[in-house]
């Protein structure tokens, strides 16, 4: 595993943004030549809410890289805060 590399970026569905100012970390993992990009981002659990696990959302970071994300919301250490995990489905593009 490399090291997780701190990202910044929103999440929209479609067209439209429906997270703004993600501030999270994204981590990759190599096996037999092939790379899985993974991640999360901690907000407040409303914030969050906007968020459902059978949807593709995608990730734009603010270096103009994207990708196409599936999120699971878990509870954070820090009260009224969770967590999002996502991993990348497909190619992290420029």
């Amino acid at each position: 595993m490399e090291r997780m590399e701190h990202i910044r970026g929103k999440i929209l569905a479609g067209d439209q943004t429906v997270l703004d100012a993600v501030d999270g970390y994204l981590a990759c993992h190599e096996h037999k030549g092939r790379k899985t990009f993974y991640g999360y981002f901690e907000m407040s659990t409303e914030e969050l809410k906007v968020l459902n696990r059978e949807t593709c959302y995608k990730l734009v970071l603010s270096d103009g890289r994207k990708a196409n994300i599936y999120t699971e919301i878990v509870p954070s250490n820090i009260a009224g805060k969770s967590v999002a995990e996502f991993h990348i489905s497909g190619l992290l593009k420029k």
